[in-house]
């Protein structure tokens, strides 16, 4: 779990590194807005309609019109969703655990259901071996580390 979290934390402060938002503003707009995005266009390729993204991008357009500081709204989602992570060491996770559980494991089989539903499984397959081969633990591993920061 440590290893996964790390990963992912690494990647979004990487992101946030290249963009120069802030690592709660990538993460926020990590999982509040591009993951469901990913979600919903799945969800248009099922049923062959382009509903759910017109939707989404007119609800995103009138958020981002009535948002004025999306450095401050970040920061409150931010640390709401961290006492929501928290509030699991009631059943025995911790925050590391709880994180993983959440926003990586969940996220990902519902990714895997929805574009297996709108692929096939043989386009899973594909994606995974591509996916193996373009981005072993050791790029990541070389690029993230010996990168100057």
């Amino acid at each position: 779990m440590k290893l996964i979290f790390a990963l992912v934390a690494a990647l979004l402060l990487l992101i946030s590194y290249l963009t120069g938002l802030t690592y709660k503003e990538i993460n926020v707009i990590t999982y509040y807005f591009f993951v469901p995005f990913v979600y919903l266009a799945l969800l248009d390729k099922i049923i062959n309609r382009h509903w759910f993204k017109i939707i989404y991008g007119f609800g995103l357009v009138v958020f981002l019109v009535k948002v004025k500081d999306l450095g401050s709204f970040s920061e409150w989602l931010f640390d709401k969703s961290v006492l929501f992570l928290l509030s699991f060491e009631q059943i025995g996770w911790n925050y590391i655990v709880a994180s993983v559980i959440i926003c990586v494991i969940l996220p990902g089989i519902l990714f895997i259901i929805l574009f297996h539903y709108a692929y096939g499984l043989k386009k899973i397959k594909i994606l995974f071996n591509k996916l193996k081969n373009e981005l072993s633990f050791k790029t990541f591993y070389h690029y993230f580390f010996y990168i100057n920061f």
